[in-house]
Protein backbone atom coordinates (compact mmCIF):
# COMPACT_ATOMS: atom_id res chain seq x y z
CA UNK A 1 0.00 0.00 0.00
CA UNK A 2 1.28 3.20 -0.88
CA UNK A 3 1.26 5.90 2.37
CA UNK A 4 1.92 9.63 2.06
CA UNK A 5 3.34 11.96 4.69
CA UNK A 6 -0.19 12.58 6.45
CA UNK A 7 0.19 8.35 7.01
CA UNK A 8 3.40 8.31 8.57
CA UNK A 9 2.19 11.13 11.01
CA UNK A 10 -0.64 9.11 11.93
CA UNK A 11 1.39 6.02 12.79
CA UNK A 12 4.19 8.04 14.95
CA UNK A 13 1.28 10.39 16.59
CA UNK A 14 -0.40 7.30 17.23
CA UNK A 15 2.99 5.16 18.66
CA UNK A 16 4.55 7.99 20.33
CA UNK A 17 6.27 5.33 23.10
CA UNK A 18 8.25 3.57 19.81
CA UNK A 19 11.54 5.01 18.26
CA UNK A 20 11.38 6.05 14.61
CA UNK A 21 14.58 5.90 12.40
CA UNK A 22 13.97 7.70 9.08
CA UNK A 23 17.22 7.03 6.92
CA UNK A 24 17.78 9.40 3.63
CA UNK A 25 19.21 8.37 0.11
CA UNK A 26 22.71 9.55 -0.04
CA UNK A 27 22.24 13.23 -2.80
CA UNK A 28 26.06 12.35 -3.18
CA UNK A 29 26.45 9.30 -3.98
CA UNK A 30 23.39 9.46 -6.87
CA UNK A 31 20.44 8.33 -4.26
CA UNK A 32 21.95 4.80 -4.67
CA UNK A 33 22.52 4.08 -1.33
CA UNK A 34 21.73 5.28 2.56
CA UNK A 35 23.80 8.49 4.29
CA UNK A 36 25.51 7.51 6.86
CA UNK A 37 23.88 10.42 9.50
CA UNK A 38 20.60 9.27 9.80
CA UNK A 39 17.16 11.26 11.56
CA UNK A 40 15.95 9.61 14.82
CA UNK A 41 12.68 10.51 16.48
CA UNK A 42 12.83 9.28 20.30
CA UNK A 43 10.03 7.72 21.79
CA UNK A 44 8.18 10.22 23.34
CA UNK A 45 9.81 13.34 21.39
CA UNK A 46 8.93 15.69 18.64
CA UNK A 47 12.25 16.79 17.64
CA UNK A 48 14.08 14.89 15.42
CA UNK A 49 17.92 14.48 15.79
CA UNK A 50 20.73 13.45 13.20
CA UNK A 51 22.54 10.39 14.38
CA UNK A 52 26.09 9.46 13.38
CA UNK A 53 27.09 6.32 14.65
CA UNK A 54 24.57 6.36 17.66
CA UNK A 55 25.85 9.75 18.39
CA UNK A 56 23.25 12.79 18.13
CA UNK A 57 24.86 15.33 15.73
CA UNK A 58 24.90 18.47 17.76
CA UNK A 59 22.77 21.34 16.66
CA UNK A 60 20.87 19.22 13.87
CA UNK A 61 17.32 18.97 15.57
CA UNK A 62 14.28 19.35 13.33
CA UNK A 63 10.64 19.61 14.06
CA UNK A 64 8.68 16.35 13.17
CA UNK A 65 6.26 18.08 10.76
CA UNK A 66 8.96 20.10 8.89
CA UNK A 67 11.06 17.46 8.63
CA UNK A 68 8.68 15.01 6.65
CA UNK A 69 7.28 17.74 4.76
CA UNK A 70 11.10 19.30 3.28
CA UNK A 71 12.44 15.52 3.11
CA UNK A 72 9.63 13.42 2.11
CA UNK A 73 11.30 12.30 -1.04
CA UNK A 74 14.56 11.89 -0.23
CA UNK A 75 13.23 9.29 2.91
CA UNK A 76 14.12 5.70 1.45
CA UNK A 77 12.83 3.70 4.97
CA UNK A 78 11.12 4.38 7.76
CA UNK A 79 11.91 2.17 10.82
CA UNK A 80 9.82 1.94 14.30
CA UNK A 81 11.51 0.38 17.10
CA UNK A 82 14.38 -1.06 14.51
CA UNK A 83 12.05 -2.52 12.41
CA UNK A 84 11.22 -1.40 8.84
CA UNK A 85 7.76 -0.47 8.50
CA UNK A 86 7.65 1.31 4.91
CA UNK A 87 10.23 2.05 2.44
CA UNK A 88 11.08 3.10 -1.14
CA UNK A 89 12.02 0.48 -3.93
CA UNK A 90 14.58 3.30 -5.19
CA UNK A 91 15.36 7.19 -5.21
CA UNK A 92 12.45 8.75 -6.60
CA UNK A 93 9.87 6.12 -6.40
CA UNK A 94 6.56 5.84 -3.76
CA UNK A 95 6.91 4.81 -0.15
CA UNK A 96 5.39 1.85 0.48
CA UNK A 97 4.76 -0.27 3.63
CA UNK A 98 5.61 -3.32 4.68
CA UNK A 99 2.50 -3.73 7.54
CA UNK A 100 -0.38 -2.29 6.09
CA UNK A 101 -2.55 -2.93 9.35
CA UNK A 102 -0.54 -0.42 10.77
CA UNK A 103 -1.20 2.64 8.46
CA UNK A 104 -4.92 2.20 7.97
CA UNK A 105 -6.72 4.51 9.64
CA UNK A 106 -9.59 3.32 12.31
CA UNK A 107 -12.70 5.12 12.13
CA UNK A 108 -11.72 7.73 14.51
CA UNK A 109 -8.61 9.02 12.65
CA UNK A 110 -10.62 8.80 9.85
CA UNK A 111 -13.71 10.73 11.22
CA UNK A 112 -10.91 13.56 12.77
CA UNK A 113 -9.18 14.07 9.29
CA UNK A 114 -12.46 14.54 7.02
CA UNK A 115 -13.76 17.34 10.01
CA UNK A 116 -10.31 18.76 9.28
CA UNK A 117 -10.06 18.77 5.26
CA UNK A 118 -14.13 20.24 5.80
CA UNK A 119 -12.81 23.02 8.08
CA UNK A 120 -10.25 23.95 6.10
CA UNK A 121 -12.20 23.92 2.67
CA UNK A 122 -15.08 25.52 4.70
CA UNK A 123 -17.17 22.43 3.15
CA UNK A 124 -19.91 21.16 5.77
CA UNK A 125 -19.06 17.10 6.08
CA UNK A 126 -22.46 14.59 6.07
CA UNK A 127 -21.97 12.04 8.77
CA UNK A 128 -24.23 8.82 7.83
CA UNK A 129 -25.89 6.80 10.24
CA UNK A 130 -23.47 5.02 12.35
CA UNK A 131 -23.25 1.51 13.34
CA UNK A 132 -23.11 -0.07 16.66
CA UNK A 133 -19.21 -1.57 15.31
CA UNK A 134 -18.79 2.33 14.03
CA UNK A 135 -19.52 4.22 17.32
CA UNK A 136 -17.52 1.45 18.87
CA UNK A 137 -14.68 1.80 16.73
CA UNK A 138 -15.28 5.97 17.57
CA UNK A 139 -15.26 5.61 21.26
CA UNK A 140 -11.92 3.31 20.98
CA UNK A 141 -9.99 5.94 18.70
CA UNK A 142 -11.20 8.49 20.80
CA UNK A 143 -10.22 6.64 24.41
CA UNK A 144 -6.85 6.14 22.98
CA UNK A 145 -6.60 9.71 21.64
CA UNK A 146 -7.27 10.58 25.23
CA UNK A 147 -4.37 7.86 26.65
CA UNK A 148 -1.36 9.67 24.16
Amino acid sequence: MMITTLDALRVIQNNTQATFTFPLYDVLSGNTKTALKIPTLAAGSETIWLMANGIIVPNSHYDLVDFLRDLWDDVAEIKMNGKVIAKRLAYGEVMLTEEDSLFKPDAYDDLIETDLVGEKTKREIVVGDLTEDAAAALMRGFIRSQEN
